[in-house]
């Protein structure tokens, strides 16, 4: 073989068999614990649906610092086998408090070969730290990241030839995650999902929402 080109080695040599596990257990939603310049971090890590466009072809999935400390705070970017990538120096700088004229590539390129430390090789579904199934709860769906309260569970109905609609495999990654005991009790009926509301008050028991499910 002639001296042509020489394949590029991964750097986060976790996250292929991380997202082969993901696929296989129908999970679209992960997170870890991330340590950076003495501060601690969940990363939330999200894969990209068909219908969505990539930043880039080499995209594998999409990344959200959260600070440990205030939630509230966080910066996304997106990450392929080699690197993670945020949208600005400037925004890296600010987040992470690192001083502007040291956001070099050599920076980035040691900021990822830390966070490749922290990548898992397979995905932990029971969370053990509330902190995390919340954040996954509120980011499972997109449609409202303050909806984290379950109140009903219903079916989907069906389409125009018959067959049943199903409900997603977010909606089926939030309860799970936030639900996790309602969930397995209708779990195997794919024509039901669950519905969730940001209103705490709005919040039902499993008990109240099995007793008036069994009414309809």
């Amino acid at each position: 073989m002639g001296q042509g080109k020489r394949k590029k080695e991964l750097l986060f040599n976790n996250l292929p068999s991380l997202l082969k596990d993901m696929e296989e257990k129908e999970w679209v939603i992960d997170s870890f614990p991330f340590n950076y310049k003495g501060e601690k971090y969940i990363v939330i890590l999200t894969l990209y649906n068909e219908r969505e466009r990539k930043p880039s072809a080499y995209a594998k999935a999409k990344v959200e610092f959260i600070s440990w400390n205030n939630i509230k705070k966080s910066i996304k970017g997106y990450i392929d086998f080699y690197n993670v990538h945020f949208n600005s120096a400037g925004e890296f700088c600010a987040f992470f408090d690192v001083e502007r004229g040291h956001a070099n590539r050599d920076l980035f390129r040691d900021f990822s070969q830390i966070f490749s430390g922290f990548i898992p090789k397979a995905k932990v579904i029971e969370k053990s730290l509330e902190i995390e199934r919340l954040l996954i709860g509120s980011r499972a769906e997109r449609n409202n990241s303050n909806a984290i309260y379950c109140y009903d569970v219903r079916r989907n109905g069906r389409k125009e030839d018959g067959s049943p609609n199903n409900r997603s495999i977010e909606n089926s990654n939030k309860a799970q995650t936030l639900r996790p005991e309602l969930y397995a009790r209708y779990s195997n009926d794919k024509n039901l999902s669950f519905f969730f509301s940001e209103a705490k008050e709005d919040a039902k028991s499993d008990d109240e929402i099995i007793k008036e499910f069994s009414k309809r």
